[in-house]
């Protein structure tokens, strides 16, 4: 006891904890793997993941880029129907999926314009206003030249295109938390002395699409040349909306281009207008229009690919929007193929995303202009060039892959509601149980409080099972659970072995290692990231490293509570894990997870100093800050100085702070603040947050004594129990998810505090 009266209360401590927590979070507006799976953990990660990606750049001298768009379609269009010039430039290019984000919600007016500024962007409105400079506008009467004069002040050169929408434009991207510019790509090109033109449209009878206007132009609302008229339409009786487009007059338009033209955007638009008729067409005619309008597509491709030098040239074919009524169901990844000059056969990649197969729409921007060697440096792009990694089957691999992804997203939302749900109405029986001394109904629950904690591990191990829908994942969930739960209450039972042991170092070992492989198992776990949503492609996310962070520091203060005769050999081993821990978290190429730097180096180091008798005061904090700081600031300094190829976002933002200052740390800090207090007001992970929160403060002063006894029995563990509140305090804080953090790390704060106060309350009976 000599050693606790040295430090600080834990009581007062985790109070205080508490306290400060509660007030942030209303200040926030809170509402009231063994070698037996080897195999399995090879079918898990991704194809070719030890595969060095290759940048897709010209081998020789270049010529130019020709981007051809395929509007809403979709992976299983390509297995649907037979494309038989697709597959042939297939066999020679790379192969992807695209994550089609944007500022705003996915519609082509934005998906588009998100490619052209290579970041993220909003342009609603828009999308009647991209035209011929001689063009008449719908409602207008005079040119959309002489429009484009009144609204910008600049004449339009002659045969240009005009994007009439650069104001509305330019004021929305204005209003976004981070620097971005429309038509950036665009820009680039015309500073280095490089034509751009457009070619085609998406009109319906409803009303223009010319939103492709948006990919080619600059900052000023301007293409060199090229067409968007209604003049490359033709009329079809049997076609949704009775017109397609021309591809003849499009082939004649593409010949007549200026040869000195670098890059062209080419919009096929059928499919676009096949969406737009969806309420008025039943599926069979749909679908079947959609297989024809397929098949014209794949013959101009064939066409377009025959006129171009692919051994200078570079041809993208890309769907920017997701979604729509597609031959195999709704659409959440888009197919992006690449091919001719500096692009082999294999997946695409960038190192935006760091996963084979996957790409962000902001990184075609900067592919266009590394392409033509122009630099991206200082310039608002969030995206990376395309890379390749050399892979076979690539139609069947992504195939599979989304698949996954799709069964994943879909499964997620139910099975973690069912857990929280679960959580929750655990908690509240187990309180009932406490105050109302119900003992035998107290022990039953133990098994069950124990569950909460299995459940992590067995999202994690999931992957490494067939998952063929969401009910067998569900019933393999619910199976998994119960198996491993029984067998850690069996062990403990007959020889005594601690259950936070095991279902701690279970979950950290787990995690640990997944990240040392790459994150295979996270990457399709339910709780792990989605290259859906588009947050998060590697790494460690904020649910696991909530999970990682908790389980370390209950499954390391267990342990030494359990054998206090080893706590000077352990606290050594346990300050070694903690370093280790910290840096598979932290490091670049590992867990990548600034926020966690800063949670998991706080967290460990202030249990660490508290294990040792270490007494608070200042200048003690003030020692745990620096800590953090000089981990931070090695893993910030050690990836800002890697090639920018293999930076992951901590050395990209660090360069943007430095190139920025103040401001853009002012902008990181509000648009975190931002997610937060949105994802508190909405998310379900806030209600179980607020309910472990609760839980564990009422159990402070109620029943009177048993946190007291559980300090001065458990003394290790009760320490475990302060920085598991700590950690869930600065998760919440330092990450811009942090409220589904803060609830992971509880996982182990509430329920094992709870199994303690029961086992103490039959103890005391």
């Amino acid at each position: 006891m000599r050693e606790h009266r040295r430090g600080l209360s834990g009581f007062k401590l985790a109070v205080l904890l508490l306290q400060i927590f509660i007030f942030t979070a209303c200040g926030t507006g809170f509402p009231g793997v063994a070698s037996a799976f080897q195999p399995a953990l090879r079918a898990a990660m991704p194809p070719t993941a030890s595969v060095n990606p290759v940048s897709v750049a010209p081998t020789g001298g270049h010529g130019r880029v020709v981007m051809v768009i395929v509007d809403r379609l979709s992976i299983g269009d390509l297995n649907a129907v037979p494309m038989p010039h697709f597959r042939a430039l297939l066999q020679k290019g790379a192969l992807g999926l695209m994550n089609d984000n944007t500022a705003g919600g996915q519609i082509p007016e934005n998906t588009y314009a998100s490619i052209g500024a290579g970041a993220h962007i909003a342009a609603s409105g828009t999308a009647a206003l991209g035209l011929n400079s001689g063009e008449k506008p719908p409602a207008g009467t005079a040119a959309a030249g002489e429009a484009y004069r009144w609204s910008t002040g600049r004449k339009a050169p002659a045969g240009s295109l005009v994007e009439l929408g650069i104001a509305g434009i330019v004021r929305q991207t204005a209003k976004l938390p981070y620097p971005a510019q429309p038509g950036l790509l665009g820009s680039a090109l015309h500073a280095a002395g490089l034509k751009t033109a457009a070619l085609g449209n998406a009109d319906t009878p409803a009303g223009l699409q010319r939103q492709v206007v948006t990919v080619a132009m600059d900052g000023r609302g301007l293409v060199d040349g090229g067409d968007v008229s209604d003049d490359l339409l033709t009329s079809d009786p049997q076609f949704p909306g009775g017109m397609r487009t021309d591809y003849k007059k499009l082939q004649a338009r593409f010949m007549r281009l200026p040869a000195d033209t670098a890059f062209t955007v080419i919009e096929t638009g059928d499919l676009s207008r096949l969406e737009e008729e969806r309420q008025n067409t039943l599926d069979a005619p749909l679908q079947a229009q959609r297989r024809q309008a397929l098949a014209r597509i794949d013959d101009f491709l064939g066409w377009l690919a025959g006129r171009l030098d692919l051994r200078r040239d570079l041809l993208l074919v890309v769907a920017p929007t997701a979604g729509g009524n597609t031959i195999t169901g709704v659409n959440y990844l888009t197919p992006v193929l690449a091919v001719g000059n500096g692009v082999s056969p294999g997946l695409l990649t960038s190192s935006t995303t760091k996963r084979p197969g996957i790409i962000m729409n902001t990184d075609l921007a900067p592919t266009v202009l590394h392409f033509f060697g122009l630099p991206a440096v200082g310039m608002d792009l969030t995206g990376q060039p395309l890379q390749v990694l050399p892979a076979h089957n690539r139609l069947q691999a992504l195939t599979t892959m989304q698949n996954q992804l799709v069964l994943t997203y879909n499964a997620r939302p139910i099975l973690q509601r069912v857990y929280i749900f679960y959580q929750f109405i655990l908690l509240l029986v187990s309180l009932y149980c406490i105050f109302w001394r119900r003992i035998r109904a107290g022990r039953i629950l133990e098994p069950f409080l124990l569950s909460v904690m299995v459940v992590p591990l067995v999202y994690l191990l999931l992957p490494l099972l067939p998952q063929v829908n969401i009910a067998l994942l569900g019933l393999e969930l619910f199976v998994l659970t119960v198996v491993i739960t029984w067998a850690v209450v069996a062990l403990h039972r007959s020889i005594g072995l601690d259950p936070f042991i095991v279902l701690c170092f279970a979950n950290a070992g787990l995690i640990l290692i997944d990240a040392l492989l790459g994150s295979p198992l996270q990457k399709n776990a339910l709780l792990g990231y989605d290259p859906i949503v588009g947050a998060r492609f590697y790494g460690i996310g904020n649910e696991y490293m909530g999970i990682l962070i908790g389980s370390i520091l209950i499954g390391s203060t267990a342990l030494l509570t359990r054998l206090p005769h080893r706590r000077r050999l352990l606290l050594g081993l346990i300050g070694l894990f903690y370093a280790v821990s910290i840096y598979i978290l932290s490091a670049p190429y590992l867990g990548t997870k600034v926020g966690g730097a800063i949670v998991m180096t706080a967290a460990l180091f202030t249990t660490f100093l508290l294990l040792l008798g270490v007494r608070f005061n200042w200048r003690v904090v003030l020692l745990v800050i620096a800590g953090v700081a000089a981990v931070l600031g090695g893993f910030m300094f050690y990836d800002l100085h890697r090639p920018e190829q293999l930076q992951s976002h901590i050395g990209r933002n660090t360069a943007l702070v430095l190139q920025g200052g103040w401001p853009v740390i002012l902008d990181i800090i509000r648009r975190k603040s931002e997610m937060n207090i949105k994802l508190v007001r909405y998310t379900i992970w806030s209600r179980i947050l607020l309910a472990s929160i609760g839980s564990l403060a009422i159990l402070f002063y109620r029943p009177v004594g048993v946190m007291a006894s559980i300090r001065s029995k458990y003394p290790d563990l009760y320490k475990g129990f302060i920085g598991v509140t700590l950690g869930s305090i600065l998760a919440f804080i330092f990450n811009d998810s942090g409220v589904v953090a803060a609830a992971t790390t509880m996982v182990f704060g509430a329920p094992p505090m709870i199994y303690l106060v029961l086992q103490e309350q039959r103890s005391a009976a």
